[in-house]
This record gives structure tokens, C-alpha cells and sequence, in this order.
């Protein structure tokens, strides 16, 4: 039946289109074609504690690419576009470049949590999302349930340093004992790293032995101004 498949397979095509999400260009799978993949700009999986704002509570901090404008694009789908599988496949991706990272040998990872009110709104945790795809690609178990967020926050974006840790005083709440277990913490992107150290402290007061941040993406500029 080869030829009704390629019927049915260019009426599927046709039905349900497969686009690169950057520049529309026709996929046969995935959410990239390779010259968008091309224009993504890796870091080269060097730990960045260092470099951010606020690395308090945090042993280590991965982001696999460098910000930029294709990178932009793609996360604004995952955001605001409800891709959530765009998630999953930029996590996978990631994944597999921090399989030579200390990310491959965490007992778990998590992801951070959305407050309940904007997860209504948007439908769903993209930072789960990616999660998913890292955990996947890393073999390393995912469980969303362990924090949760008891705070409603404004977007960091437009606070200033001493507003953001103010912003996520008492954000969030641990559900379980975490006896001494290796965490490793999803998020999207990774700025000044006042969220994922609020994120951290509460595990660790949790018992959590280590924290690790791991995002999708850092901004360049940022990185060369604190280096």
C-alpha cells in the first residue's frame, strides 16, 4: 500500500502543516529547520554561578545558548503561542548538549513553578515543558510536585535588583523532605538568577543537599559585563 501511505501522508501534510516556527519554512518533523538551528549560539556548557546576580542557594548554573534574536522568537512561542511541545523539544535539544555536564548525574530535576492564576491564563508551564525534553534526553526523573508557588509576582523584567528579591521573598513552598538529594531547577531563561535562588533556598531548607539552575538561554551582554 505505498502509494495510498503517500496519499495519506501529503493529505496529513496538508491538514496539519509542519513549519519551522522561526522562518515557516516546511518541516518533515521538529520545530526548526537547520539553518534557525544554525543561528542558535551555544555556550559551550560552562557553569556560570559566577556570573549572575544573585547565585545565593545555587551550586551550579547551565544555559545551553546565548540569547539572541532567533532564540527570542522561539520562546516567545513557547510562552504566549500555547506551544507547550515547542518546550519539550528545545528541553530534548538542551538535554543532550548537558550530557557532559555534573546536570547528567542529578537525582531529579524540577521545574519553576507557575503561580495557579497565570497558569489559567497561559494553560500551561512552559518551564515544565522543557523540563520534560531535558529530562528525556538525560535520563533523569522530572517531578513537578515537589515546590509550588504561594505568591503571586509581577514580571522581573521591569523590576529593579533589590525590587526582584523582594518580588520573590516567600514565593514559594516546599510539599516534601527532600533528604539530601541533587536537584536540578528548569526555567526558560536565566537573567539575574533572582528566581531560581528564591527556588533554591526553599529546597535546600527543604534538605535538598544540592541546586542546580538550568535554563534554555542567557543574555550575552550580561554575562561579558559581570565576567
Amino acid at each position: 500500500m505505498p502509494f495510498w501511505n503517500s496519499v495519506y501522508n501529503l493529505s496529513m501534510k496538508w491538514i496539519f502543516p509542519n513549519n519551522c516556527i522561526c522562518c515557516k519554512a516546511d518541516l518533515d518533523n521538529g520545530i526548526l529547520c537547520n539553518p534557525c538551528i544554525n543561528e542558535l549560539d551555544t555556550t559551550g556548557g560552562k557553569d556560570r554561578v559566577s556570573d549572575i546576580f544573585f547565585p545565593e542557594y545555587i551550586d551550579e548554573a547551565y544555559a545551553c545558548w546565548w540569547f539572541n534574536d532567533t532564540l527570542q522568537d522561539v520562546i516567545h512561542h513557547l510562552k504566549y503561542a500555547d506551544r507547550a511541545r515547542v518546550g519539550k523539544s528545545l528541553g530534548y535539544m538542551a538535554g543532550k548538549q548537558f550530557l557532559d555536564t555534573s546536570i547528567s548525574s542529578l537525582d531529579m530535576l524540577t521545574a519553576i513553578p507557575l503561580h495557579k492564576k497565570k497558569k489559567r491564563e497561559r494553560g500551561y508551564n512552559q518551564a515544565l515543558w522543557i523540563g520534560k525534553g531535558i529530562s528525556e534526553a538525560i535520563d533523569v526523573p522530572i517531578d513537578a510536585s515537589i515546590i509550588h508557588r504561594q505568591k503571586y509576582t509581577v514580571s522581573q523584567t521591569t523590576l529593579d535588583r533589590e525590587e526582584r528579591l523582594q518580588n520573590m521573598e516567600n514565593a514559594f513552598v516546599t510539599s516534601r523532605p527532600l533528604n539530601g538529594l541533587k536537584i536540578g531547577i528548569i526555567d526558560d531563561v536565566l537573567t539575574t538568577g533572582a528566581t531560581m535562588s528564591a527556588c533554591a533556598k526553599k529546597l535546600k531548607q527543604n534538605s535538598a543537599e544540592v541546586v542546580v539552575a538550568i535554563t534554555l538561554a542567557t543574555p550575552k551582554i550580561q554575562i561579558e559585563k559581570t565576567s
